[in-house]
């Protein structure tokens, strides 16, 4: 019988065992499925003025809207990322069965009559982009442990990517067929189709890299000691609260560009699209960069950033000015997660890429789940939906404090470590 020690000496010589020849086809594939996954979810913040006043919601109903659908999310991932690791060869079901069930409510949510119902299938949405997460970067960080920043930013590159269209796709839809429900009837069909591509291609992406089983007692341990890093903690926290600000601005920006400066639906979503898509630019550079030079370069000055630009957008009025700073901002929304994810997955041991993955979006998830009520409370109090922005500036410094603590190597140290022991076993 092998002992915990064994499995983890056997995970490491076999790390570069089983590498497919065409990682960059299961890259490019699994990047444009989440891109697709992006477009649809960032359809619904910019739909959702409209919904409200269709449903007749008050802002503390759209508060426990997107309650329910960060909690939703951070459930399945805290809970699903042991599971994920420990059923590796079922990955490319699981990431068919993600966009399969998208396009399912999808189109159960165009035909939803009512608010309660709405709420239920908001939390059911939650768990296919949520899931969805866990076995491809857990794939990508096997499959390219060279290259682990850079692949995790081409994967957020397709979504970034998705985010950018998402928002003015949503609103023109809404424009040319006059209704919410249409927008999404439009995005179940697509979904549904793009599943058939992710099961052609990318059905075995869980086969490659380690294949022995590990068993539950040694894939407990791993995961103790994981939550027990202090780096990993102090990342994952400063993801959080991240998360949790930028949470608000994404859920409240579409009112404050709409109700407070009275934006059409169609500049509301081009500006919305800059503020959650111009990672397309940055996630690639940010990605390569921190694997040359280390995650804390990358992700020190783009906390700080993101936190002044935040701090602006109230000052900039509705001019070109906005969208220039909605721009600067949208460099650093999501581009800086997948930097983070990198760093985290840098420490964690082989077999853990999932739960360690999961940390991150299951407690941003759960804690985000808050958000939208503090920021209900922020705006209902302390200046309207103006106030939003100072209020994700303010947590997007904090997370910038703790990057700064953080005690991060550079990224390719653990691998160069990897190097040094695979060569001394032999």
């Amino acid at each position: 019988m092998k002992t915990d020690d064994q499995d983890r000496l056997d995970s490491t010589t076999g790390e570069s065992a089983s590498r497919p020849s065409n990682r960059g086809f299961i890259l490019g594939n699994m990047s444009l499925a989440h891109g697709a996954s992006h477009a649809a979810d960032q359809g619904l913040p910019v739909l959702m003025p409209t919904i409200s006043v269709s449903l007749g919601m008050s802002d503390f109903q759209v508060s426990l809207l997107w309650a329910v659908r960060f909690a939703g999310a951070g459930i399945v991932n805290l809970g699903g990322g042991l599971v994920v690791d420990m059923l590796k060869r079922h990955w490319g079901l699981m990431l068919t069965g993600c966009m399969a069930l998208a396009g399912v409510a999808f189109a159960i949510t165009g035909v939803v009559p009512n608010y309660k119902l709405l709420v239920a299938l908001v939390l059911l949405a939650s768990i296919p982009g949520a899931l969805w997460h866990l076995p491809s970067s857990a794939a990508l960080s096997q499959i390219f442990p060279d290259r682990r920043g850079f692949v995790l930013s081409i994967h957020g590159f397709g979504a970034n990517a998705g985010n950018v269209l998402g928002p003015v796709i949503a609103t023109a839809l809404l424009g040319l067929l006059g209704s919410w429900r249409g927008v999404f009837f439009s995005y179940a069909i697509p979904a549904l189709l793009i599943a058939v591509l992710v099961w052609v291609t990318l059905r075995n992406v869980g086969r490659f890299g380690v294949q022995e089983r590990r068993r539950l007692r040694t894939q407990l341990k791993d995961v103790r000691v994981l939550v027990k890093n202090r780096v990993v903690i102090m990342l994952v926290v400063a993801a959080t609260l991240r998360g949790v600000g930028l949470d608000a601005v994404g859920a409240w920006s579409p009112f404050y560009l709409e109700e407070t400066l009275g934006k059409s639906h169609l500049s509301a979503g081009f500006h919305y699209s800059l503020l959650t898509g111009m990672g397309i630019i940055s996630a690639p550079i940010f990605g390569t960069l921190s694997d040359r030079f280390g995650r804390k370069i990358i992700l020190a000055p783009g906390f700080a950033l993101a936190g002044v630009f935040s701090f602006l957008v109230v000052l900039a009025g509705d001019g070109v000015f906005l969208m220039l700073l909605f721009a600067c901002m949208g460099l650093f929304s999501f581009a800086l997660i997948q930097v983070i994810q990198a760093a985290v997955l840098d420490v964690a041991g082989q077999g853990t890429e999932a739960t360690a993955v999961g940390l991150i979006f299951g407690l941003n998830g759960i804690l985000g789940a808050a958000s939208p009520f503090l920021a209900f409370l922020v705006i209902d109090y302390l200046g309207g939906y103006s106030s939003i922005y100072y209020y994700s500036g303010g947590l997007t410094i904090v997370a910038f404090v703790l990057v700064m603590l953080a005690p991060m190597g550079r990224g390719r140290l653990r691998l160069a470590r990897g190097e040094r022991l695979r060569k001394a076993l032999g």
